[in-house]
C-alpha cells in the first residue's frame, strides 16, 4: 500500500507525516472558529505541541484531533490531511441575470441601481451545495488579505438571504439577489461601488472552507453603478486664457485641485468652423469627475497638418507654462504620464496625425514625449491624409461618431469614412456608433446637419448624454482599470445602456483588443484568398452562399446594392494602403447554414482563456438584410476531441447584429455603412448544466445560421474570430506545458509543467506558486510548485487509488493582479483525470506485437522507427511525439512516402483480461493536403477479439495538423456511445487511408496507452 505523504514547516521543524488509513475524531482543528483550517490553526497547534506524554494546555482541545489528551506527531498528521486554508473557499461568478434559454444565466459584473440582480449556482460545477439550505451575503467588498484578516460575513442589505439549491440545473438554483435601488452605487469620483457575494454553505457567518464566493483578490464579486450621465461629485472651476497665436485654451479643473494630487490630463482639439469654448459639456463633466480638461483654439484651416501641430503646441504650452495658468493652481497637479488627446472633426484626424508625428520622430514636444499619451479619440473625424499618415498605432483609440452626421457623413467616397482610422490602430481600440446623431451634436453650437430618415433624430442633448457617458467609462478603464468600466466598452448597448440615456436610443459598440494581447486569433481574415483555410492554419468548411473574402472596401460611390460589389457598405479600408480584410456571406429563408473552423493543434486548449469574441455587421442595403429589419442573431457551438458539442444562441442574452441605421441617400434603398460591433460570449456559459464539453481540447468552433431560433435569413460581415484571455490588463499568464492527463496512473504521483509568465512590473509573492487540488468532490487541498527556472514550474498531483477523480488548477498571486488561477475560473473550472490502471503503455521503444498490413495501398506501409525527418519531404514530422525516440509513421523513408491508393493498418496486441471499463490514450500525426476530402485517420476497437467480437469506430480524424503531433483520449463513456462491450482480449487499430487522388496522407502513432477503469 502507497502512503501519501505531507510536509509541514513549522518554526524551523519538519515534519514528515503519514496520513494513509487514518479514523479521524477528537478536535476539530479549526482552533479560531473561522469555518477553515489554516496558518491561524497550525499557530495553535505549535503553541499546544507537547509530545506524547505531556497532556494538554488551556484551549489546546481543539489541537487534539485524535482525542489522546495531548497534540503529537499523530495530530500533526490529522492537522495536515485536514489543512484547508483561504484556498478552501470556492471563487467563481454568482451575479448576473436569468435567462430564457440556454444557458439559462448570464454572469456580468456591473449593473446599474436600478436593475435587479440575479444570483445562480449551476449545481453541475458545485454539487457539494445541492440539498444545502444555505445563508446568502452582500457584503463590502474586501481584497484577499483582508477576507483573510476577517472571513465574518456582514450583509450590507440587514441580513443574509436564506436559500435552499435543490434544483438539478442552474435555471432552477437562481434566484433573486438584489432589488432595484437596493445597492448604492455612488462611487463618489469611481465608477460604481464593489461588492462581494458569499454563499454561506454551513451558515456559520464566517467565510470558509466549501463556502462559495464572488470577488477575487481586489477585484470585486459586482459592481454597482449610478448614472455616467450625472455630474460628478466635485465642483468645478473654469478659466480661459492665451498664450499667442493659436494657443487660446479654457481650462476646467477641480476647485479643491490643491488638496487632490496629480490628475490626468484631457484635452479637446475643434474641428474646422468650430470653437475651442464649446465643450462646457464635457470639460465640466470629467473635470466634476476628477480629471483636468483643457480645449484648446486649433488651427483646421489649412488642414489636418496644422490641427495636428496646434495639438502638439497646445499640449506643450500647457504643461510648460502650469506655474502661471490660473495663477499657478494646476503646478504640481498634473499627472503627465496621463495624458488623453481627443479631436473632434479635422481636429479628430488631427490628433491622430499629432501622435503619428510624434510617434514617429516626426516632431520634438519640450515637455512630453508620444509614451505620456495613453488615449487617443476621434469624434466623427475627417480620413483625409489617409494610411500611412493618420495611423494610431499601439496607443489605444477610440471614435465617436453620429449616424446622421451630414459633414463627415460616412458617405464611400474619400476623406469621409472614419472607420478606415479605428481599423488601422493596432492596440486596444473601441468604436462608439450613434443613431440619430449629426455632426454638431457633439458641440454646443454648431449648425444643425442632420441627415437621417425622419422621426430618428435624437438631438443635441441626448448625444451629449452618450458623450459624457462614454468619455467617462472610456478613460476611468484606460486610466484608472476600472472593472466595471469595462462593461460599458464590451457589452452590447442594448443590455448595458447608461441611466441617463433615453432606452430608446440606438447606439453600436465595436471592441477589438491589443494585437499584443494574450489571445488566440482563430480567423482574422489577413492570409489566404478564400474560406477553405483560417489565417491560424486550421481547415474551414462551410456551406453559406455568396462567400466572398478581401479588402473591406466598397467599390464605388453609391451604397446601391450590386452583386459586382460584394463589399458593399465597407468603409474600413480605403484605400490600397489599408489592409483591414473580412468575409461577407449569406443565407436564405428556409436553408440552414453553417461554417465551421477547425482549431489547429497549439490553439485547442481553450481552459485559459475567458471569451469567444467575434466582429460582426449587416450587410448594406442587401436583399436579405432590407427584408427581415432587426438585430440578427444565430447559433455558436464550440465541439471538442471527444465530439462533445455545445451550443448557445447569443441572441438569448439580450442583443443582436444591429441593422444598419436606416439612411437614405448615395445611390438608392435605405441603409448606409456596415456597423460592426463585437460579440463575446464567456467560455464557461458552454458548460452550463453539465454539457460535458472538455474546454482544454477544442476541436473545432462552428456558426450556424437560419435555424435553432436565429434570423431567418441574412446577409453578415464577420472578422475577427478571437479567443480572448480576458483577465485585466495584468502582468501575470498561467498556461501549462504538459500535456493535461485525462487518466493517471494509479499508485503513482504525477508531474506537470506549468509556465508563469510575468511582466509589466509584476512581482509574484514568494511561495503563492499553488497546485490546487481535490479527491472525489472532497475539500481542496495546495502543494507549492518548484520553481524550474525560466518562468517553468513543477506541479505534482499526489498518488491517488484506482477509481478516484482529482480535480486541479493551479493559482498565482501578483503584487498587482492578486490571485490569478489557471483555468481563469479556479475551482469553478477545475481540469480534471480519473485514476486508472496502465493495461498497455507503448512508446514504441521496442516491439511489443503491433500489426501491419495494406489494404490496397501501393505505398506508405506503417513502420516503427525514428522520423527520417527529410529536408526534401514537407510532410512527415520532424521527431517522435513523446520524445522517446520511435514512433509508428506511414513509409518512414526518404523522399516520397506517404500512402497511395488505398489504406494501411496497424493493429495492437491484445490487452486483457478486461471484461471492465477501459479509457485510451494516444498522440496521432495526421498531415493531409486534401481539404475536406476523405482521406482519414481511422481508429476502431475490438472489445473481445478471441470471443469473436466486431470492430467498432472510435475516432475519424478527416483534418491535417500540418506538422503537429496532436492527442486525443477516448473515456468509457465514449465507448459506450459508440456501444462498444468490453469482454476480454481487446484490441485497437489505426487505418489511414487515401481515398482522394493526387493528394498527400502521412499518419504517424506515438505514447500509445490503455488505462483499466476501476469502479469504488
Amino acid at each position: 500500500m502507497h502512503i501519501a505523504k505531507r510536509w509541514i514547516v513549522v518554526s524551523g521543524w519538519m515534519l514528515v507525516c503519514g496520513v494513509g488509513s487514518i479514523a479521524y475524531g477528537g478536535g476539530s482543528g479549526d482552533c479560531d472558529g473561522d469555518g477553515d483550517i489554516d496558518m491561524h490553526d497550525l499557530q495553535n497547534l505549535q503553541l499546544c505541541f507537547s509530545g506524547p506524554f505531556g497532556g494538554l494546555g488551556f484551549g489546546c482541545e481543539c489541537s487534539d484531533l485524535d482525542s489522546e489528551g495531548d497534540v503529537d506527531l499523530r495530530d500533526f498528521a490529522r492537522f495536515a490531511d485536514r489543512f484547508t486554508g483561504v484556498d478552501a473557499t470556492l471563487h467563481t461568478e454568482l451575479a448576473g441575470h436569468a435567462l430564457a434559454e440556454y444557458p439559462y444565466f448570464e454572469f456580468v459584473l456591473a449593473f446599474h441601481e436600478d436593475e435587479s440582480i440575479d444570483l445562480a449556482v449551476d449545481p453541475t460545477r458545485f454539487p457539494s451545495v445541492t440539498g444545502q439550505t444555505v445563508d446568502i451575503y452582500v457584503t463590502v467588498n474586501r481584497s484577499a488579505q483582508g477576507w483573510m484578516n476577517n472571513p465574518a460575513l456582514t450583509d450590507v442589505r440587514g441580513g443574509a438571504v436564506v436559500a435552499t439549491f435543490s434544483g438539478e440545473n442552474v435555471q432552477e438554483n437562481t434566484i433573486e439577489l438584489v432589488a432595484p435601488f437596493e445597492l448604492d452605487g455612488d462611487g463618489g469620483t469611481d465608477i460604481g461601488v464593489g461588492y462581494d457575494v458569499v454563499v454561506d454553505v454551513d451558515q456559520d457567518g464566517m467565510l470558509g472552507a466549501g463556502d462559495l464566493i464572488a470577488g477575487r483578490g481586489d477585484e470585486a464579486g459586482l459592481y454597482v453603478v449610478d448614472d455616467l450621465v450625472a455630474q460628478g461629485p466635485l465642483a468645478v472651476t473654469q478659466g480661459n486664457y492665451s498664450g499667442g497665436s493659436f494657443l487660446g485654451q479654457r481650462v476646467y479643473y477641480p476647485s479643491d485641485i490643491a488638496s487632490m494630487g496629480e490628475l490626468p490630463l484631457v484635452t479637446l482639439g475643434h474641428g474646422n468652423g468650430h470653437n475651442f469654448q464649446w465643450y462646457d459639456y464635457l470639460g465640466e463633466h470629467l473635470a466634476s469627475h476628477g480629471y483636468v480638461f483643457m480645449s484648446y483654439h486649433n488651427n483646421t484651416v489649412p488642414g489636418i497638418e496644422s490641427a495636428s501641430t496646434t495639438t502638439l503646441t497646445n499640449t506643450d504650452y500647457f504643461l510648460g507654462n502650469l506655474g502661471t495658468i490660473q495663477g499657478g493652481v494646476l503646478n504640481g497637479h498634473i499627472d503627465t504620464d496621463a495624458i488623453v488627446w481627443i479631436g473632434h472633426s479635422r481636429g479628430g484626424e488631427g490628433v491622430v496625425r499629432a501622435f503619428t508625428r510624434l510617434r514617429d520622430g516626426l516632431y520634438s514636444a519640450a515637455n512630453f514625449t508620444s509614451d505620456n499619451i495613453v488615449l487617443v479619440s476621434s469624434i466623427a473625424p475627417n480620413n483625409s491624409l489617409g494610411a500611412g499618415n493618420t495611423e494610431p498605432g499601439e496607443v489605444p483609440y477610440h471614435l465617436l461618431w453620429g449616424a446622421a452626421d451630414g459633414d463627415i457623413s460616412g458617405q464611400p467616397f474619400s476623406g469621409v469614412h472614419s472607420f478606415a482610422i479605428f481599423e488601422r490602430a493596432s492596440g486596444f481600440r473601441q468604436s462608439t456608433y450613434v443613431h440619430g446623431a449629426d455632426h454638431n451634436d457633439f458641440n454646443c453650437c454648431g449648425f444643425n446637419d442632420f441627415t437621417g430618415p425622419g422621426g430618428t433624430q435624437i438631438g443635441r442633448v441626448e448625444a451629449q448624454r452618450v458623450a459624457k457617458a462614454d468619455y467617462l467609462a472610456l478613460i476611468e478603464y484606460y486610466l484608472e482599470d476600472s472593472p466595471a468600466a469595462l462593461d460599458y466598452l464590451v457589452r452590447q448597448y442594448e443590455t448595458f445602456k447608461p441611466m441617463g440615456v433615453a432606452d430608446t436610443t440606438v447606439v453600436v459598440n465595436d471592441f477589438k483588443r491589443s494585437e499584443g494581447s494574450p489571445d488566440f486569433v482563430l480567423d482574422n481574415f489577413q492570409t489566404g484568398s478564400g474560406l477553405d483555410a483560417s489565417s491560424s492554419g486550421g481547415s474551414v468548411f462551410f456551406d453559406v452562399t455568396n462567400v466572398f473574402e478581401g479588402r473591406m472596401d466598397d467599390g464605388n460611390t453609391t451604397y446601391s446594392w450590386t452583386p459586382s460589389d460584394p463589399m458593399n457598405g465597407m468603409t474600413r479600408s480605403t484605400s490600397t494602403l489599408d489592409d483591414t480584410f473580412g468575409v461577407v456571406f449569406d443565407w436564405a429563408v428556409g436553408e440552414e447554414r453553417f461554417i465551421e473552423w477547425d482549431v489547429p493543434p497549439g490553439g485547442q486548449n481553450f481552459a485559459d482563456d475567458t471569451v469567444l469574441s467575434f466582429r460582426a455587421c449587416q450587410g448594406t442595403r442587401h436583399p436579405r438584410t432590407t427584408a427581415e429589419i432587426g438585430d440578427l442573431s444565430f447559433m455558436v457551438s464550440l465541439r471538442d476531441g471527444r465530439g462533445v458539442m455545445s451550443s448557445i444562441n447569443f441572441g438569448t442574452y439580450g442583443g443582436g447584429i444591429e441593422e444598419p441605421y436606416a439612411r437614405t441617400g448615395s445611390g438608392t434603398g435605405f441603409g448606409w455603412q456596415n456597423e460592426f460591433e463585437v460579440i463575446r460570449i464567456r467560455l464557461a456559459d458552454f458548460l452550463a448544466n453539465g454539457s460535458g464539453l472538455d474546454l482544454s481540447d477544442i476541436e473545432a468552433v462552428r456558426f450556424d445560421f437560419g435555424g435553432a431560433g436565429g434570423s431567418s435569413q441574412g446577409r453578415l460581415g464577420l472578422d475577427d474570430v478571437m479567443i480572448v484571455n480576458d483577465r485585466s490588463p495584468s502582468g501575470v499568464d498561467i498556461s501549462i506545458e504538459s500535456n493535461i492527463p485525462a487518466f493517471l496512473s494509479a499508485g503513482e504521483e504525477t508531474s506537470l509543467t506549468v509556465r508563469v509568465d510575468v511582466e509589466d512590473g509584476e512581482v509574484l509573492q514568494p511561495g503563492s506558486e499553488k497546485l490546487h487540488y481535490r479527491f472525489d468532490s472532497g475539500s481542496y487541498l495546495t502543494a507549492v510548485m518548484t520553481s524550474l527556472g525560466d518562468d517553468l514550474y513543477e506541479a505534482v498531483i499526489p498518488e491517488g487509488m484506482c477509481g478516484q477523480t482529482v480535480e486541479f488548477f493551479f493559482g498565482v498571486v501578483g503584487s498587482v493582479s492578486g490571485e490569478v488561477f489557471f483555468p481563469p475560473g479556479g475551482v469553478s473550472e477545475p481540469l480534471s483525470a480519473s485514476y486508472a490502471v496502465v493495461a498497455l503503455a507503448d512508446d514504441f521503444q521496442t516491439d511489443m506485437g503491433w500489426v501491419t498490413e495494406s489494404l490496397g495501398a501501393t505505398a506508405g506501409l506503417w513502420e516503427r522507427g525514428v522520423p527520417v525527418n527529410d529536408p526534401g519531404w514537407d510532410f512527415d514530422p520532424e521527431s517522435d511525439a513523446d520524445g522517446s525516440g520511435q514512433c509508428y509513421l506511414t513509409g518512414n523513408t526518404a523522399g516520397n512516402s506517404d500512402v497511395d491508393g488505398g489504406g494501411v493498418r496497424l493493429t495492437s496486441p491484445g490487452v486483457g483480461p478486461s471484461g471492465g471499463a477501459i479509457g485510451i490514450r494516444y498522440d496521432y500525426y495526421l498531415n493531409l493536403t486534401e481539404i475536406g476530402g476523405d482521406d482519414s485517420l481511422l481508429v476502431e476497437i475490438n472489445g473481445d477479439v478471441s470471443g469473436g467480437g466486431s470492430w467498432v469506430v472510435i475516432a475519424e480524424h478527416t483534418v491535417s495538423g500540418g506538422l503537429d503531433w496532436r492527442s486525443h483520449v477516448i473515456t468509457p463513456d465514449d465507448l459506450d456511445a459508440a456501444g462498444v462491450t468490453i469482454a476480454d482480449n481487446v484490441k485497437i487499430r489505426f487505418t489511414a487511408s487515401d481515398v482522394t487522388s493526387s493528394s498527400i496522407v502521412e499518419a504517424g502513432v506515438d505514447a500509445f496507452q490503455v488505462f483499466l477503469i476501476c469502479s469504488q
